[in-house]
């Protein structure tokens, strides 16, 4: 049997649709805060984000040099990202993160917060959490499309015997809702490298030949493959060896 490997990023478009701030924070002051933690983001949410912003407010790009900001990049790792100004510690990431972060400060997210982040995920949609000097401002909606044809390009992969499975470090929700739409077999929800490399062993264990297409350094490392592949070859190699 052969087994095939997405990552989330292969299924679906996604971007920031609607600013949701905790009471006592107003929408705009969430929207400024998530803009500025973006403005040197170059993912495809952190960038729609900053025109968000710009759309619902008429907020303008900044300056990082002119405001001695130091941004501090999304990884895998911590699945955060944010930027320092002044005395400013604006960090947003997934609620999970988030959650980790405001612990090591002995902080909690309150359950208004825990409360609006289901809500989000139960719609497909993906929520980001924005915080302040450990205060949480609210939640980035990030609205998820499908990807045009891709359910019917997994559909075809089944019929040669090839299983599909996305993995995603999004919640368990949120994943549940994209995969059943997108049409994938199974999927693994708040994954880390680790729990990647088990899932691909197991299935390697029972016999399976797997393949893996994701977004270039990160799926690569997640299996201990050098950084100078390309993982897309992985999805193509499975595709001829199964036919």
């Amino acid at each position: 049997m052969s087994m095939s490997y997405c990552s989330i990023k292969q299924v679906l478009l996604r971007q920031a649709s609607k600013f949701l701030p905790i009471k006592g924070v107003s929408e705009q002051q969430l929207a400024d805060t998530a803009q500025l933690s973006s403005l040197a983001d170059e993912t495809p949410e952190g960038r729609s984000i900053v025109i968000l912003a710009k759309q619902l407010f008429n907020l303008r790009e900044r300056d990082l040099q002119a405001l001695n900001a130091t941004f501090v990049p999304f990884s895998a790792m911590t699945r955060m990202s944010g930027v320092n100004v002044g005395d400013r510690v604006i960090k947003k990431g997934s609620a999970d993160s988030i959650r980790r972060y405001l612990e090591t400060s002995h902080a909690r997210v309150p359950a208004e917060t825990e409360k609006l982040v289901e809500e989000v995920a139960r719609k497909g949609e993906t929520p980001l959490v924005v915080v302040e000097n450990q205060q949480i401002l609210g939640i980035v909606a990030l609205k998820d499309i499908i990807k045009g044809g891709i359910k019917e390009r997994f559909a075809e992969m089944r019929r040669m015997g090839i299983k599909i499975v996305m993995i995603t470090g999004d919640n368990h929700l949120t994943a549940a809702a994209i995969a059943a739409e997108a049409g994938v077999d199974d999927f693994l929800a708040e994954a880390t490298h680790e729990a990647k490399l088990a899932l691909i062993r197991q299935y390697q264990a029972d016999g399976s030949l797997v393949a893996m297409t994701g977004d270039g350094t990160n799926g690569c490392a997640s299996i201990g493959i050098n950084r100078r592949c390309c993982c897309h070859e992985f999805w193509y190699s499975s595709s001829k060896r199964s036919r």
